[in-house]
Order: C-alpha cells, then sequence, then structure tokens
C-alpha cells in the first residue's frame, strides 16, 4: 500500500514539473518572438558600409564588424525550390536573412565583401593564422557568444532575453528528467512485479507437488 502510494505521488510530481516545463517554456518562446527585432531593409552607405534599417531604427555595419557567417540551404513549403538562410554575426548583433526576403540581393552583396569563397561557415581571422582550424572554430563561437540576438535590439532588452533563454533551458532540462523518472522506473517495477508473480507461481507448483506425494 505503501509502495503504491509512492508510486502516486512521485507520478504527480513529475507530470507537474512536466507541466510546468511546458508552460514556462511556451511562454518564454513567446517573450523571445514579441521582442524580437525585425530586418526591413539593408542599404549601402559607402564602400564597405551598410545601414541594417530595422524596426528599432537604422544600424550602421562595417567590414570590420562581421564575425561569422552561417550559409544553410533548405526548401520552401510549398514550391519546394531550395532557399538559401544566412545568419550574419556581427558586434552589434546577428542578422538572419533568406533568400526570398526583398533585401536578400543587398545582404548576398554584404556576405561576399568578406566571404570571397561561399564557404558554408566563414570565421573572422582573429586569432591569426598559425593556429589550428579547430581553435578557431572555438574561439569564434565564444566570440560571437554575447552577440547572440537580434540587431537592432538595445542592452537592457538583450539582457532581458539571455535571461528568458536561460529560463528555457532550466525548464527543457528539469523536465526532460522529470520524464526520465517518470518513464524507467515504471519499466523497472513492471519486470519487479513480473518475477515476484512468476515466484509466486512457481511457489504454488511445489506445493501442489508436496500434496501429489503425500497423497501418493
Amino acid at each position: 500500500m505503501l509502495f503504491k502510494r509512492g508510486q502516486i505521488d512521485r507520478e504527480r510530481i513529475s507530470g507537474a514539473i512536466i507541466f510546468v516545463s511546458l508552460f514556462v517554456i511556451l511562454i518564454s518562446m513567446l517573450g523571445v518572438r514579441f521582442l524580437d527585432v525585425k530586418i526591413t531593409n539593408i542599404e549601402l552607405i559607402d564602400r564597405g558600409l551598410y545601414s541594417i534599417i530595422t524596426d528599432n531604427g537604422p544600424v550602421n555595419i562595417g567590414q570590420d564588424d562581421i564575425l561569422r557567417i552561417e550559409r544553410t540551404y533548405a526548401k520552401a513549403a510549398i514550391t519546394g525550390s531550395p532557399v538559401e538562410l544566412d545568419k550574419i554575426y556581427t558586434t552589434k548583433g546577428f542578422i538572419y536573412i533568406s533568400s526570398l526576403d526583398p533585401f536578400y540581393k543587398m545582404g548576398n552583396q554584404l556576405i561576399n565583401s568578406v566571404d570571397f569563397e561561399g564557404k558554408p561557415v566563414w570565421i573572422h581571422n582573429s586569432t591569426g593564422s598559425e593556429v589550428s582550424l579547430d581553435q578557431r572554430q572555438r574561439a569564434n563561437l565564444e566570440l560571437v557568444q554575447p552577440f547572440s540576438y537580434a540587431i537592432g535590439t538595445s542592452t537592457k532588452v538583450a539582457s532581458v532575453v539571455f535571461s528568458i533563454l536561460s529560463l528555457q533551458y532550466l525548464s527543457l532540462a528539469l523536465g526532460g528528467l522529470a520524464l526520465m523518472i517518470l518513464i524507467f522506473p515504471l519499466r523497472f517495477e513492471t519486470s519487479l512485479n513480473g518475477q515476484s508473480i512468476i515466484l509466486q507461481d512457481s511457489e504454488y507448483i511445489t506445493d501442489d507437488e508436496q500434496l501429489d506425494a503425500v497423497a501418493k
């Protein structure tokens, strides 16, 4: 009876943690989407200097401000045509553009101004050429981490976005842990119950055999 009650309490606690985690993840996704700053246009001001027009106003970007470029390719949901998705990390936030955007041509010109080879991942050579490629990749990822927010986001809002993302990761970890606790012990208990039933059956069989021996 105590074992059954403990099992029910564990299921209730794990279920409550999973529900709260899903609720926090949903709220955090809505919060990040609400605080997101969208790009409306990209303009060339001067040679090597571009103006990123956002909902919060223009932000000027030079070639020296670009830290990392990531190119990925996907397919459109309706037409199935290939779509290029580019993410440009700068010292003033990241720029996310796709080949379907009306300002993609100017954004592609911004990318080609520093990436002459069209690499899937381009990184700024801030560590020098004497280190290995893996070391440059790790150093570059650490370099762009503080700028993992949409360009045009203010400093105060960026700190709020980082806090929301941290809360989202924590909720994912707690929800996953609660789900593991909820699922795996149940399988272990089921196997134990099955073993106890087999042992009981074997005991009944031995008792019957003993009765047959006495009768003979």
